[in-house]
């Protein structure tokens, strides 16, 4: 047995055969870092354009709206990709799981490449559709062009990062992205208040960051450090491997793409309440996304565990890795939501000064903070779905928080409860689709007489 071949069997022989606890924790402390890292360079954008005045800080929420359009093209691909890759190693289909790597890499470039064009074509009206107001129009303006120069490298890096997951390579997927976060947030200040570059520096800063962080993660293909190099002569060539790609990447597709129209919704409904509205949900968002950091990264470390147990038939082993990730992904998420709740002015204070913004924000987050462990469990629960090849109920999930529950939470309580009615809307949907995964995953395990 050569090199590779024994490395090869090693890596399956430790993904099927390794104590779950431990095998989890071990993939998933290096992507809790990265998720960390990379929720705290989304708050230096926020934090740092937060100096500049109430109309920038809601320009980041506005434009946060594009980054959430490359996410669901590039966790389409990516996870698309990582699912039947993992799957494919552990059924020993090495050939196949090379293929499918090489299709989700050079898809995800050419999907942020066609978001760039788009976004450079439309302009003015694109931010204003996403819901800029005329004060934050030239704001988002400034932000946004960066963020479309580097749209195709935010794409291609998740597909690379969420691929070198799927092999269980996390540490090599954390650092890409963790040089690519801590880059940007040296490069925010510099570039903003150094070289008095204002908000259009914090956007530049984020495109130098994610061009660093894609040539280090492709770095590691390049240099064979991983069982499935990438060619762009072993891209799939028949229909059928595309639309296998797309249906086990569509449920990320669906809940990012629905993440983007909830926030466009959510600036529009915001907006009546002026920018310090838009501001104060802007900066809950991101707070949001640093307390999910260990849950997420909890599941992600997770995925190639479910998605190699799959491929080997072990489907007890699937449930052992599920209801670990789901109870672990729950006491972390009691333990920020307690954090929230006790800090939440101090918290919102910290990007923007502001009596108005901090009023709403505070809130806004302690409600918030209150669903956090619900949050967690349907995304966990979504998760395990899509790594197993059963992307339909994965969807749902996804569709029925942010489209059933969340957009009509948003435009309907407010009319019965004005601001509180905004403030209590995510919270709702979060409890409503939680009732909806527990019965779900009961149901799967039976059915595999688990």
């Amino acid at each position: 047995m050569g090199i590779l071949q024994k490395q090869e069997q090693d890596q399956y022989e430790k993904m099927t055969t390794a104590p779950v606890p431990g095998l989890i924790l071990s993939l998933a402390l290096p992507s809790i870092v990265t998720m960390l890292i990379t929720s705290v360079y989304n708050l230096a954008d926020t934090f740092f354009v937060g100096r500049i005045g109430t109309s920038a800080t809601a320009a980041v929420g506005v434009v946060f709206s594009i980054p959430m359009i490359l996410n669901a093209l590039g966790f389409l691909v990516g996870t698309g990709a990582s699912s039947l890759m993992s799957r494919m190693l552990g059924a020993k289909q090495l050939k196949e799981a090379k293929r499918v790597t090489s299709t989700g890499f050079f898809l995800s470039f050419f999907f942020g490449l066609l978001v760039a064009v788009v976004g450079f074509l439309a302009g003015e009206s694109l931010m204003t559709l996403l819901g800029a107001t005329d004060t934050i129009l030239p704001y988002a303006m400034a932000y946004g062009r960066y963020i479309f120069f580097g749209a195709p490298f935010a794409t291609s890096s998740l597909a690379l990062s969420q691929c070198l997951r799927g092999e269980g390579l996390s540490k090599e997927s954390m650092t890409g992205q963790v040089f690519g976060g801590v880059l940007n947030m040296v490069l925010d200040p510099l570039f903003i208040f150094v070289f008095h570059l204002g908000i259009a520096g914090a956007a530049m800063a984020t495109a130098i960051s994610q061009m660093i962080s894609w040539g280090i993660l492709i770095s590691f293909y390049l240099r064979g450090k991983t069982q499935v190099p990438i060619s762009i002569h072993s891209m799939s060539r028949t229909k059928k491997q595309y639309l296998e790609l797309f249906s086990n990447g569509f449920p990320s597709l669906s809940r990012h793409g629905c993440n983007m129209i909830a926030n466009v919704v959510l600036n529009w409904v915001a907006g009546g309440w002026g920018d310090a509205a838009i501001a104060a949900m802007s900066v809950c968002s991101r707070l949001l996304y640093l307390s999910n950091a260990v849950s997420l990264g909890l599941g992600q470390g997770a995925q190639p565990v479910f998605g190699y147990s799959h491929g080997a038939g072990n489907h007890k082993r699937v449930k052992e890795a599920f209801w670990f990730t789901a109870k672990a992904g729950a006491v972390s998420m009691c333990f920020f939501s307690m954090i929230g709740v006790l800090f939440a002015p101090g918290l919102i204070g910290l990007f923007r000064d502001d009596a108005e913004v901090i009023q709403i924000g505070t809130t806004a987050f302690r409600l918030v903070c209150v669903a956090m462990p619900f949050a967690s469990f349907v995304s966990n629960t979504s998760t395990m779905f899509q790594m197993i090849g059963r992307p339909l109920p994965s969807t749902v999930l996804i569709l029925c928080r942010q489209l059933f529950f969340y957009v009509p939470a948003l435009l309907l309580l407010p009319l019965f409860l004005d601001l509180l009615g905004l403030q209590l809307s995510g919270p709702l949907a979060d409890l409503l689709t939680a009732c909806m995964a527990l019965p779900m995953i009961k149901r799967y395990f039976r059915s595999q007489g688990q």
